[in-house]
């Protein structure tokens, strides 16, 4: 039995095909990540870490405030009891709605001690959380 014949035209040409679709899939990728972080507003990109031991970002559907999206082991919230996934709904008692208005919260105001409005699932609670250096 002989060997099949591989057409080694059509298999360049097959391998340049993919070769262009992984790098137009990969521009498309890294342009998408590039317009959803400029579409966050004017808080470096689409998640900042505000708050000590903790990175924020916005909560969907936008303007019902904002999800704690990773944290440190060890650190000031963690210590505190927020976890990854907690809604931040609100900062010593004032309604926050995005990125943004935490900024500006944050800038106007620079109390060492905050009370932060957390939701989780269906309950919300209130979690005081030092941001002095330690």
């Amino acid at each position: 039995m002989e060997a099949p014949r591989i057409d080694k035209t059509a298999t360049s040409r097959l391998l340049i095909g993919l070769a262009l679709c992984a790098a137009l899939m990969s521009g498309a990728f890294f342009l998408h990540v590039r317009r959803d972080a400029e579409d966050h507003g004017s808080v470096s990109g689409a998640s900042a870490q505000l708050l000590p031991g903790l990175t924020l970002e916005n909560a969907e559907p936008a303007g019902t405030g904002l999800v704690v999206t990773s944290m440190e082991s060890s650190g000031p919230a963690a210590r505190a009891g927020i976890a990854v996934g907690d809604d931040l709904i609100g900062i010593d008692g004032t309604p926050i709605a995005s990125l943004d208005q935490a900024n500006a919260y944050l800038s106007q105001h620079g109390n060492a001690h905050l009370i932060l409005g957390l939701r989780h699932q269906d309950a919300v609670r209130m979690v005081a959380l030092d941001r002095s250096p330690d």
